[in-house]
């Protein structure tokens, strides 16, 4: 307060408090009024003065930016006797008193505040309006001038806060014992309103968020629980699993759905697995050899490990092995004549599947991979010539042209391959004439070929491949040309000197 201000007293507010920090509010109300007789009297005059005086100094050491809201009394607090009258200092306990209490009231506003600040009020009952109403007697009994008293009533709200503030996690922990015991026994609101206190007291807890969640889908939760076990009982096993796993969509964790959905699926899987098996044996039977290995592929996805499974598994083999066999050993004859080696090779393996010594098989995988590889090294260069620019990948092209030989006849892409490798292997191997221009005071390098001197005309028989000159000349910055020759071209020009001085 700046010293020109005149401080004025508001009487304890009991209407809503403001969202931002409101002023301090006095501790007392308003005295009783005096009569226009009395004012006469000066010694009443001079202890209304001084009354008014210190209360004034209580209020204005109260932090400003701290205030109450008095809640409503509690009907059970006791009420305070009538003040009796006050002694002609203008005091009933003194200024000490007034000041111990100004300052127990400062303390348990300050607390109310923290509290409020985490919403005591929704969650701190029946201990928030005790203090509360602790606090309405100490500012009655301040107004009467009674500061002992006030004093006392403001203590015992500030230790009912106190107390409230250190029992905070422990309601906590009943809130969430409580709702957890509350879904336990599948009472969702009830656990509801235990979970919603308990994010009331920590509104960031997680357990109190998921414990929520799963109140108040509880009873969804259950319906669909309800609706399985009928559609069970009737036989739908198909619906009563949707209706489970509806129920553990809604509720993951609650553990009889999962169970549930659980049982129905394996009972499912039990009458897939016998269905499966009743049509495989039918199959083999008529002599259906492809629609008897579906339905006992089936089956043997549901129970891998059964021993019907295995016993058929024979069973079938031995129906089909022979007639497998022809078939894919003519699909892989047919695959090999048009050379496509990669499809014959993979009939061949289809064929060692199903019978591991099938002479055949062996054989024709053989020559098939044989043939892919030669193929891949072929296009290895084909795809890519100037890789025969450079003298060990010619070198290989060379060594790969000899192992291959000839062609056998009835295979055309191959022998059109190897012609066309044969034909790049020569150019690429055929030297390029290749003339180089200087100044006659350059000394020219070039890599992989050797150190030229100093020259105007020179030529060079060079194979195709990419080629880098250097030219050095005192006093100059040396000069770097990169350039290529082409297999089968004419004789090519490069001009290398250095210009460009130092």
């Amino acid at each position: 307060m700046q010293s020109g201000d005149k401080p004025v007293l508001h009487p304890p507010s009991t209407g809503p408090r403001r969202a931002a920090s409101p002023q301090l509010q006095p501790p007392g109300r308003p005295s009783p009024p005096v009569h226009a007789g009395d004012l006469a009297r000066p010694w009443l005059w001079a202890a209304l003065v001084l009354a008014l005086l210190l209360a004034l100094a209580v209020i204005f050491l109260l932090p400003p930016l701290v205030s109450r809201e008095p809640p409503s009394v509690d009907p059970d607090y006791p009420v305070e006797p009538a003040p009796s009258p006050a002694a002609p200092d203008g005091t009933t306990d003194g200024a000490a008193a007034r000041a111990q209490a100004g300052e127990t009231l400062k303390a348990y506003l300050q607390q109310r505040a923290r509290l409020e600040l985490v919403h005591a009020a929704s969650w701190g009952e029946p201990e928030w309006s005790q203090a509360a109403a602790a606090a309405n007697a100490g500012d009655r009994q301040f107004s009467q001038h009674r500061f002992v008293e006030a004093a006392r009533s403001y203590a015992e709200g500030l230790r009912r806060l106190e107390d409230l503030a250190a029992q905070r996690e422990q309601r906590l922990e009943a809130a969430l014992d409580g709702g957890r015991r509350a879904l336990g026994n599948d009472d969702g609101t009830e656990a509801a309103a235990r979970f919603t206190l308990a994010l009331a007291i920590e509104p960031e807890n997680a357990a109190a968020a998921r414990g929520l969640a799963q109140a108040r889908v509880r009873t969804d939760v259950l319906q669909r629980l309800q609706d399985g076990r009928e559609a069970e009982s009737a036989g739908d096993l198909a619906a009563a699993r949707a209706a489970y796993q509806e129920a553990v969509a809604l509720d993951a964790g609650y553990a009889p759905a999962g169970a549930a959905l659980e049982r129905v699926t394996q009972q499912l899987a039990d009458n897939g697995f016998r269905a499966a098996m009743s049509r495989a044996l039918a199959a083999l039977d008529a002599g259906r050899l492809g629609e008897a290995g579906s339905a006992l592929k089936e089956a043997a996805s549901l129970r891998p490990d059964d021993v019907a499974v295995a016993d058929a598994r024979r069973r079938l083999a031995g129906a089909r092995r022979q007639v497998q066999l022809e078939g894919l050993q003519r699909a892989a004859v047919a695959q090999a004549g048009r050379e496509n080696w990669a499809q014959a090779v993979e009939l061949y393996r289809q064929a060692l599947a199903v019978d591991p010594r099938a002479g055949f098989a062996r054989d024709g995988l053989e020559q098939a991979q044989d043939r892919v590889r030669l193929h891949q090294q072929l296009d290895h260069y084909l795809d890519e010539p100037t890789r025969l620019h450079s003298p060990e990948p010619l070198a290989n092209a060379e060594q790969l042209l000899a192992a291959a030989g000839e062609a056998p006849a009835g295979e055309p892409r191959l022998a059109a391959k190897i012609g066309q490798l044969r034909r790049q292997v020569t150019l690429a191997s055929t030297p390029v004439p290749v003339d180089l221009h200087s100044d006659g005071e350059t000394s020219v390098v070039v890599y992989h070929v050797g150190r030229l001197g100093q020259f105007r005309d020179q030529r060079l028989e060079l194979r195709p491949g990419t080629y880098t000159a250097v030219g050095s000349r005192p006093g100059y910055r040396d000069a770097r040309i990169v350039f290529t020759v082409l297999p089968g071209s004419a004789a090519q020009s490069v001009e290398i000197h250095c210009r460009e001085p130092i």
